[in-house]
Order: C-alpha cells, then structure tokens, then sequence
C-alpha cells in the first residue's frame, strides 16, 4: 500500500442508474452490536453491518479528516446510515481482482481496493475479496491486460490505437472509465531559491533530446554555476510519455543523457532530496505528499507563472494537467461479480477515496462522461462461469 497525506476534495459521482441486482450478489446477515451514532475506529473504514433492517457503515465524521493538521479536526470515526445497495456491493466474496499499470493512478486504486477489502471482509469474513494493484506503468499495465492477465489496468493516459488492436486481437474488450484528474509537477531541491518559475520554452531546452544543458548558470542567465541531474519516469509509464509530450510536443521524445529513470517516483523523490542541483517531475500527488522533501515549482506558458494546485489542475491552466482512467475488461465484469461491485464502489465513494488518496476532483463534464461510462458496464449481461 502506497502512503497517502494531504486534503482534497473531489466531486460526487451521482450514479444511480446501476442496478445492484443486476450484479448478483447475496447478501449475508452479520450479528452486530453496533449502532449510528457509536463511534469505530480508522481500521474499520467503511466497514458495513446489517442491524434489524437498517444498514451501517463505519466512516468519517463530516468536518474531519484523515489530513488535518490541527487535533481539532483529526479524523473521528462513527457508525453512520448507509444504503441497502451498499451492503450489497459488499457481498462479494471469495473472488480476487487483479489491477495493474500506472504508478500515478497506483495510490488511488490502492485506497479505493482497502476500502472495498474491508467492505467485503465485514460481510463475509475471510471470504471477503483480494484486491491487487501492480506498478508495471501504463504501456506495462496494457501489456499485460491484453495478454488477458489482469482484470483492470490504471493508465495516465488513454489506451494507444496499437494498445487497442492489441487486446482485439486476443478477443479482450474493454470500458474505460475517467477516475480523476491530475498535473504533472516539476520538482527541485529545497536549496534550489532560484527556479521558482520556468517557462516552458526554458524546460525544452533542458529536456529536448538534442539539449547540452548540464548546469543551471546555461538554463537563464543570472542561475548559479550549479550542476543540473535530471529524473523521471520510466519509458513504459504513462507520466514519461505525457511528460514529454507537455514539454517536447511529442510522446517518448525525450533526451537520454544525464537523466535517470524508474517507474517508482519515490525514487525521483529521494534523488531529488539528495542534490541540490536536480530536477525531477511526477504527478501532483506526490508534489503534495513529499512538499517538505522537495519543491515544486511554476510554470509558464505564455500567460504567466502557475502553480500546480488542484484548482489550476482541474481548470487547465496549469500547462501540464491530465485525466486518469482506469480500465476495466468486460469479460471479467461479466464473470466475476466482484469486478463490477469494486468498479460501483469505487465510483460510489470517489469522494472520500479521492480525497485520502491525494487526487483533484472530476469536473462536471468529466462525471457526466463517467456516468455513461458506468451505465455502459451495468447494461452487460452476466455469465455464469
């Protein structure tokens, strides 16, 4: 599980239009002594119990947070009334959900499967369902999804036409669903006072793959004479191929010397962290969770220096935003009951989840597109195995 901090909200996904029945789930009936009002405890986040007709979910008390800084507004937990359709999604059991890809999208799925675990495991025990998330990156996720290995696949990009044909190929198809959004954040070292703001002409000239920049004193004139490392993301994750097509105009286009890669963005963090003169770039996210290890920075694009914020993300004037998907294979929504009730659930409960995980909110458009999505996926026929 990915560490997450920081406040966030996100927009409600309204999607009321899936038919829990349709899923096919039992439902258990659980003893409980449990009732609204007692209070619970982190561990048992979005527990859910059945008490005489009612229904209860263990969450969050309104005007907390899982973030806070202050005592005062530390998260407190209390049982709460939640929905019959809820408890349902939660009857999944004994099955196990394999998601794989990007390592921005990693830290939202990752909350989104502990919640849903827990969900299940409150209803059916030990039965309850396994949910795997991988980090192979978002062209290693697609790989592996139209090899037919994984049930969903987390991309910070959309599905490539060749990606496509792929799982065609084999018979795989899919529905992709929009998650979230967020931004590219470039970050330097906290001793570095003198990159607060760079163009993006300033950022090609330091990225284009023909680029001789190896000291910031030859980036603008007046930076010291200190020595430029530069880190990102590996060549098969989606946040290398968006980075460089925000910045050198096309994907995977990009210089290869005096720049280290992985498809782990802690460890652009630590190497940031470690020299003064380094640059680095990974999503927003991880700007926020890591602000005190390292800076991030502004960009311009011609209308001024922005910060990557959550609002300047989900507006799109910050010059390097992007949606997130996540998706999901029909066949494994067809056969696997768990699927379907993990992808309700997650949408259900984007907010909360969202908002622990660090992600910038959906736009109105962007749910109303989410919510055809889902309808997509509730209308597909079940099949028994």
């Amino acid at each position: 599980m990915i560490k997450q901090s920081t406040r966030r909200m996100v927009a409600r996904a309204l999607i009321g239009s899936l038919a829990i029945s349709a899923l096919g789930f039992s439902v258990a009936s659980p003893v409980s002594a449990a009732k609204v009002g007692d209070t619970c405890k982190q561990k048992d986040l979005y527990r859910i119990e059945k008490v005489g007709s009612s229904y209860i979910r263990c969450e969050i008390v309104p005007g907390t947070s899982l973030h806070a800084s202050t005592k005062a507004t530390q998260a407190k937990f209390a049982w709460r009334v939640t929905t019959a359709s809820q408890y349902q999604l939660a009857s999944a059991n004994n099955e196990s959900i394999r998601l794989d890809g990007s390592s921005t999208v990693a830290p939202l799925a990752a909350v989104a499967a502990k919640y849903f675990e827990n969900t299940s495991k409150s209803v059916n025990g030990k039965k309850g369902v396994k949910v795997t998330v991988g980090i192979s990156g978002t062209g290693g996720g697609f790989e592996k999804f139209c090899k037919g290995e994984t049930d969903m696949s987390n991309a910070s990009r959309a599905i490539r036409s060749t990606e496509s044909q792929s799982c065609t190929k084999v018979g795989i198809d899919y529905q992709e669903v929009i998650i979230a959004n967020d931004g590219l954040a470039v970050v330097v070292n906290p001793k570095n006072t003198w990159a607060k703001c760079l163009t993006m002409a300033e950022m090609k000239k330091i990225w284009e793959p023909n680029s001789t920049i190896t000291n910031w004193s030859q980036v603008r004139a007046g930076f010291p004479n200190v020595p430029i490392k530069l880190y990102g993301a590996g060549t098969d994750s989606g946040t290398f191929d968006a980075f460089s097509e925000f910045v050198n105009g096309r994907s995977g286009v990009i210089r290869k010397d005096n720049v280290s890669t992985s498809e782990n963005d802690n460890v652009t963090v630590q190497a940031v962290t470690r020299e003064e003169g380094a640059m680095g770039y990974f999503g927003l996210s991880y700007a926020i969770e890591n602000a005190k290890k390292v800076s991030a920075i502004q960009l311009d694009k011609g209308s001024g220096c922005v910060t990557p914020t959550v609002q300047t993300v989900q507006n799109y004037t910050y010059p390097m935003a992007r949606p997130l998907y996540v998706y999901v294979k029909k066949a494994s929504i067809q056969t696997k009951p768990a699927v379907g009730a993990f992808v309700q659930f997650w949408v259900d409960n984007l907010k909360q989840i969202s908002a622990d995980a660090l992600f910038v909110p959906l736009t109105n458009k962007q749910i109303r597109v989410q919510q055809q999505e889902i309808a997509a996926i509730a209308k597909l026929p079940k099949v028994k195995k």
